[in-house]
């Protein structure tokens, strides 16, 4: 079920909530947006690689991780991103480029992170109602935990289950299991909240959990 406004999830009877992270709580195009140009500028200006390049190579990298290892937490590594583009530019890896790049870009992107309109209101309507809440998201833990921290979901959500510490990536079933286990409750006393028709609903309504999908405009 696609939905327009936080509010039309039901909550009757719900004791747990699963919830993505990643384009769910917050948008993510432009945060990603402004940490990418930030990176391609240093890139351009230290490293004397252009920016049309610099944006192709990108691709071509975070396409060759998502093929190497694909279906794990590290398919989503910038850092992984950041080593291959710079051996296709050049042949070789360059670990201060590496290292440099991808911390500029998550000091950026965190920096710009805050949550879309009408999340943080839910979240404390479900807090009030005694509903306990998990993340369940894809990408390496310490990235997800770092944006838990600029996010401060400790006020709201009691666990996170990221795809690193899951070892498979959402719809895999066992993903939502280790959050129902953490959360100590049934696939019929929770549900799930995601914008991925296929990772976030599919994956839950596989296990028999009802979902509810956002899109950029659920507010």
């Amino acid at each position: 079920m696609v939905i327009s406004n936080w509010n039309d999830i039901d909550l009757t009877e719900v004791k747990g909530l699963l919830l993505d992270l990643d384009d769910t709580l917050y948008h993510y195009e432009p945060v990603h947006k402004r940490a990418f140009d930030a990176c391609a500028q240093v890139a351009e200006t230290n490293y004397q690689i252009p920016k049309d390049k610099f944006k192709s190579l990108w691709k071509i990298a975070r396409d060759k991780v998502h093929t190497d290892v694909h279906g794990q937490g590290a398919s989503h590594s910038r850092l992984l991103y950041l080593q291959k583009l710079y051996e296709l530019y050049s042949g070789k890896t360059n670990a201060e480029f590496a290292l440099e790049m991808e911390e500029l870009y998550w000091t950026v992107f965190l920096n710009e992170m805050s949550f879309r309109n009408g999340v943080e209101a839910f979240l404390q309507k479900a807090k009030e109602r005694g509903i306990k809440m998990a993340i369940v998201t894809d990408l390496t833990a310490q990235i997800q935990l770092q944006k838990w921290q600029k996010l401060e979901l400790h006020r709201y959500i009691d666990f996170m289950i990221s795809s690193e510490e899951a070892g498979i990536e959402k719809p895999a079933p066992y993903i939502f299991e280790l959050a129902l286990q953490k959360l100590q409750l049934q696939t019929n006393e929770v549900v799930m909240i995601g914008d991925n028709a296929t990772k976030d609903i599919a994956g839950a309504q596989a296990l028999q959990i009802k979902a509810y999908q956002v899109n950029e405009k659920t507010e």
